[in-house]
């Protein structure tokens, strides 16, 4: 039923690959000293593949981490600085800090919109996107796969995969199929059980295998192990087992972080992958040496402790055995010793040194990596907390950020294509899964993104005070500027009362039959008599 075939080697060959890059993306992605010390020093001697790694971390990009220690009392003083982790970061919030809205159809939405809030518009689903982009930024993407379980939810939710546990098939560069696997506990070590969940078209298939770590092994039957026991299934072969969803859809969707990928642009099977804000091939080079440089500074501060150096003839002895001493506390010494003073006399010598600690010519440079880091991915260094100058306006700022809201553009299409695709497939399944609760879907569902680049409400004040002031806009379009968010019915409302507020009643008048506008008030005629030859 699968392509998943028993007794084969693994991990399949374009799944090792993936694996192994995203083992050095996750490195960088953690930040702990030891694990990427392990993974670019012995560590990564294990295996051909990390052999390779070692080989190309060591040789070609002259690895900070890594390399052998000549003092090993040295090895816990190397410092790390952890941007990878800032920069998925930095990608997570500049995407979900305002998350998208999922919206039913115009016409759908009083049967199904309630539906939708109730699974999307919530804030466990906006803190799973939220975790999806900082996956997606810092491990080359993310899977995304419709689930449920009515022992946990009444409904259908998406669960977000990383990259190294599935295994994508796809068609002319649409996803076809993807396979996911697990490992599952095992009561004797040499044994390794895996549980594949194959998302075709309309059903998902399971499987359990029993195997080693470099081998799939032999098809059991799922009730083998408990993990897999209780999994509620439509048809049930020899060893595998069919849940069909009800709907003939695909239920997964893959989101790439960027693409193309030039790394893997030439492979037929990865070509499609994303490529890593954290562990490209030209940025890991660049972490070495950012590392490299602050550990450097740290060593500057290190060594920089005052030394003095005092002649042998103001020492004292400790007695027998015990060495010398310099009294610190005497505050007389007499002038002796073999050195000659420039007046040519005897004196002793004090001699004080203090290493200069290059804080600006480290920070230099560190600046220096670090901007070319943001610059590869896309990123305004403003956005990063390095802004030379503070910006006077939002648009000064929205410019100094540029780089960031367009790479973040580029990111939402790729995840806004998931996203649409996946809540639409689970409300379709929710309805066939919780028929009581769930509604059916005739439209697919569509989303309602923020913008990425916002003017502060100061900013939006001033604009709308440079209007008012050169008269060049209605007052619905002002209230509409100040608050987008708002529907047409409270900037109605809100019109309505700046027109009261800015109603001036007519004072009332007393001893004059002329109005203050030059008005005739009562009944008084103020007709004109005109000769017939006159000009009017």
């Amino acid at each position: 039923m699968t392509s998943i075939r028993a007794n084969m080697a693994w991990p399949p060959p374009e799944l090792g690959k993936v694996t192994a890059r995203v083992a050095e993306c996750r490195v960088w992605w953690g930040g702990d000293p030891t694990k990427l010390d392990d993974f670019y020093g012995a560590g990564g001697r294990t295996s051909p593949t990390g052999a390779t790694l070692k080989r190309r971390a060591q040789d070609a990009w002259d690895a900070f981490w890594g390399r052998t220690q000549h003092n090993p009392s040295q090895s816990g003083k190397r410092l790390h600085a952890p941007i990878g982790k800032d920069i998925a970061q930095l990608s997570a919030t500049s995407l979900f800090s305002k998350p998208p809205v999922i919206l039913a159809a115009d016409d759908e939405l009083d049967t199904v919109q309630a539906r939708v809030d109730d699974l999307f518009n919530t804030p466990r689903f906006h803190s799973s996107l939220y975790t999806a982009g900082e996956t997606s930024s810092a491990l080359t993407g993310v899977f995304g796969r419709v689930v449920w379980d009515d022992q946990v939810q009444q409904g259908t939710w998406i669960e977000w995969v990383d990259p190294d546990h599935a295994i994508p098939e796809w068609s002319r560069g649409r996803l076809k199929s993807v396979t996911f696997f697990t490992e599952l506990e095992s009561d004797d070590p040499r044994d390794v059980w895996r549980h594949l969940e194959r998302y075709e078209r309309g059903r998902i298939v399971h499987e359990l295998y029993k195997g080693t770590q470099h081998n799939l092994g032999t098809l059991q039957e799922l009730g083998a192990h408990d993990a897999t026991a209780d999994i509620s299934v439509e048809l049930a072969g020899d060893g595998y087992s069919i849940v069909d969803l009800g709907v003939d859809e695909l239920a997964v969707e893959y989101v790439p972080n960027q693409l193309p990928n030039p790394e893997w642009a030439e492979d037929p099977q990865l070509r499609n992958l994303g490529a890593s804000d954290v562990g490209a091939v030209d940025l890991v080079p660049l972490y070495h040496q950012i590392d490299r440089t602050y550990s450097s500074l740290m060593r500057d501060v290190r060594v920089a402790q005052a030394r003095m150096f005092a002649s042998s003839e103001v020492l004292q002895h400790r007695g027998a055995g015990q060495g010398m001493f310099l009294p610190e506390d005497q505050e007389l010494f007499t002038q002796v010793g073999t050195g000659i003073g420039k007046e040519g006399g005897a004196e002793s010598i004090f001699q004080f040194h203090q290493p200069a600690i290059r804080v600006l010519e480290h920070d230099q440079v560190g600046e220096m990596l670090l901007r070319e880091v943001l610059r590869r991915t896309g990123y305004s260094p403003v956005s990063f907390g390095m802004s030379d100058e503070v910006a006077q306006t939002a648009t000064e700022a929205a410019g100094k950020k540029e780089s960031t809201v367009t790479t973040t553009e580029g990111k939402a299409r790729y995840f806004g294509v998931a996203i649409q695709h996946l809540t639409t497939v689970a409300l379709r399944i929710d309805q066939k899964k919780f028929p009581h609760l769930g509604v059916e879907l005739h439209e697919p569902l569509d989303l309602d993104w923020p913008p990425f680049a916002q003017e502060s409400d100061l900013s939006r004040a001033q604009t709308v005070q440079a209007w008012e002031t050169a008269k060049a806009a209605s007052t619905r379009t002002k209230v509409r500027y100040l608050h987008p968010g708002w529907t047409e019915e409270q900037i109605d409302e809100e019109v309505e009362l700046i027109d009261a507020a800015n109603t001036v009643e007519m004072p009332a008048f007393f001893g004059s039959d002329t109005a203050p506008d030059g008005q005739v008030s009562g009944d008084q005629d103020v007709g004109v008599d005109v000769d017939e030859g006159d000009d009017v």
